[in-house]
């Protein structure tokens, strides 16, 4: 069975080729007029390409958003929403450069004043009711679109609530067929064979994803919904969500311990909430699914306020945070806070099909009281050989009462920051050991520096939960 680091590869490679591609259809379709035409006229065949571009990478983006199975299950989703963030601003850049190489040949082919140009570039009424003549006031709304959509989605990050830029950010749906419109109307390019081939490609490519988006959505409601079966508090201000679905498990009948899901319940009146991202903290295979939630803002606060029996959109699932269950393998979890919810599954997944690994868990917390599954995890170290559990906690002193409350818990205990000296300590077979790490951005940071520092780990080697939403 190929393997999702391969099938990254094979995805990176055929995006690659498909990119050769079309340029090389363009250098076939302009070569002849591109030798003899002035430098005016290269500068603007340029300015072609990188709109060509623009909306090979528009298309780029998509394919990310879209939640396709075929891509997301070798990348996670986690990891398509971070490159589909990055290529915005690429895309402004190429439709930029080609405005601008655009507008500088106008500029000098017809000797337009100044006032003349930037009427060239902000008329966004009609000409008249001929398509050709309104070309470029198509493509100027097209720009438009692609910078509110842009933004929108990054306005989303810090200020702006979701009901709010999600459409907005939705438009980009809308600016490849209209792209693609400009291109053959008004673009010399695409109607040049073998350009018109690119362009058809394009533009099939686009009904596939933007279809395969419509049909999503549609059956969402349906696929997706679940019901709140009950609450449980773990902590002061951690619970665990567990969810039923009336007609069984559905997408979730095969999923993998690691994996997470996007979750939106019904608020009434104003609908589906904003989604968020939790991870599965039960075992795969229990026919329900579970999330355990710590209350940092709005939204977990008043999940911790929903009745159950609500109904929710459990999207999923999701992700390739999941280890690989070999004999004789030995997984170093390391976990900051609520990042223990995938190890919970881990375990539990471990523990329920009585699987031949190792597991060593190194947790941070503040405190004994932040320490979610205290009994559940306890109870496991004591009856098995296979776990053993490093509580660090760094805001609360490890003192000889502490350590004699908690003798016959089972648990290794260290005080300050998950650090190198402890994973000298407790890491002793770096060879074989798979390892992972969740938890916030900086310990992650922090951890990796102190892995590659005392156990000579490099990053490639740690599987790391990234998601940002």
């Amino acid at each position: 069975m190929v393997g999702s680091r391969t099938l990254r590869w094979l995805w990176g490679l055929l995006w690659l080729c498909l990119f050769g591609f079309f340029c090389v259809l363009w250098i076939l379709a302009v070569r002849d007029r591109f030798i003899t035409e002035d430098w005016i006229n290269k500068l603007a065949d340029v300015g072609n390409l990188f709109g060509i571009v623009a909306i090979y990478l528009m298309l780029f983006m998509i394919s990310f958003g879209v939640r396709l199975p075929i891509v997301e299950k070798p990348f996670g989703l986690d990891r398509l929403i971070r490159f589909h963030k990055k290529f915005g601003p690429v895309v402004i850049f190429c439709v930029l450069i080609h405005v601008a190489l655009k507008v500088f040949r106008y500029s000098r082919l017809v000797g337009g004043s100044p006032e003349d140009v930037w009427d060239f570039i902000v008329q966004f009424t009609p000409y008249s009711w001929d398509l050709t003549d309104n070309a470029l006031v198509i493509a100027r709304w097209a720009f438009l679109i692609l910078i509110v959509a842009i933004l929108a989605a990054k306005a989303g990050q810090y200020f702006l609530p979701f009901k709010l830029w999600k459409p907005l950010h939705a438009m980009l749906y809308l600016v490849v067929p209209v792209a693609l419109l400009h291109s053959i109307v008004v673009g010399r390019d695409m109607r040049i064979f073998p350009m018109t081939l690119g362009w058809a490609v394009m533009g099939i490519s686009w009904v596939a994803l933007f279809g395969y988006r419509l049909s999503y959505v549609a059956a969402r409601k349906s696929q997706c919904r679940w019901f709140l079966e009950s609450v449980k508090e773990e902590t002061h201000d951690t619970c665990t969500y567990t969810f039923v679905r009336h007609e069984g498990p559905g997408r979730f009948a095969n999923w993998l311990p690691g994996q997470f899901a996007i979750f939106r319940y019904d608020t009434g009146f104003l609908g589906w909430s904003e989604p968020h991202p939790f991870t599965l903290s039960c075992a795969p295979g229990e026919g329900k699914i579970c999330c355990t939630v710590k209350a940092v803002g709005s939204f977990t606060r008043n999940l911790q306020t929903v009745a159950p029996g609500t109904p929710f959109l459990c999207e999923g699932p999701y992700g390739v945070f999941t280890p690989k269950f070999r004999d004789d393998a030995h997984l170093i979890c390391i976990a900051g806070g609520v990042g223990i919810t995938p190890f919970l599954s881990i375990i539990r997944y471990v523990a329920k099909q009585s699987l031949s690994v190792k597991i060593t868990l190194i947790w941070g917390n503040k405190s004994k009281a932040d320490i979610i599954a205290y009994e559940e995890l306890s109870q496991l170290v004591k009856d098995s050989s296979w776990l053993t559990v490093v509580h660090v906690l760094s805001e609360e002193r490890i003192t000889d009462d502490f350590l004699k409350d908690v003798s016959n818990d089972g648990f290794f205990w260290e005080e300050g920051l998950v650090r190198g000296i402890i994973f000298e300590k407790y890491v002793t077979d770096t060879h074989r050991s798979q390892f992972f790490l969740c938890g916030p951005p900086p310990m992650q940071h922090f951890v990796l520096e102190e892995l590659k520092r005392t156990l000579k780990i490099p990053r490639r080697r740690v599987k790391r939960e990234l998601f940002s939403f």
